[in-house]
């Protein structure tokens, strides 16, 4: 195991990791721009794959988001389904659409311009996930 020195803003999520404990002009300077600081022994570096846990005594690691898509490409005025979306997860769609998840589970888009669309799903705790689906024209 190894000590590190944890920043972490005010939604627990990390912003800096020092190796070893951090001299206390460094906590004091990091404190002041509003951030807490957190202590640990642990196997891993804690990177952006964890975040500091609700008592703010130790990290962990973020959850995997089970989404699946029933297909990546899709012709014009077909639907994408996306399943496994939990409540409360942020959806935005090439930076043009976004809104939060219900507690169906199942996000439905009818396809209605052709080109490349970035969806991504952002849950606090969980991974972020990205999916690329592609709108192909009507074949005659």
């Amino acid at each position: 195991m190894s000590q590190y020195t944890v920043f972490y803003n005010s939604d627990k999520e990390i912003e800096m990791v020092l190796n070893g404990q951090a001299d206390s002009a460094t906590i004091s300077a990091q404190e002041g721009t509003g951030l807490s600081t957190l202590v640990v022994d642990v196997d891993d570096t804690p990177t952006s794959h964890y975040y500091v846990n609700d008592a703010e005594d130790a990290v962990v690691r973020k959850t995997e988001l089970g989404i699946t898509l029933d297909s990546m490409e899709k012709e014009i005025d077909q639907q994408f389904t996306f399943s496994n979306v939990p409540q409360g997860t942020t959806i935005a769609i090439s930076g043009v659409i976004s809104g939060t998840m219900d507690a169906s589970g199942t996000l439905t888009l009818t396809a209605k311009t052709a080109g490349e669309w970035r969806v991504v799903f952002t849950k606090d705790k969980f991974f972020e996930v990205v999916y690329k689906i592609f709108v192909k024209r009507r074949t005659l």
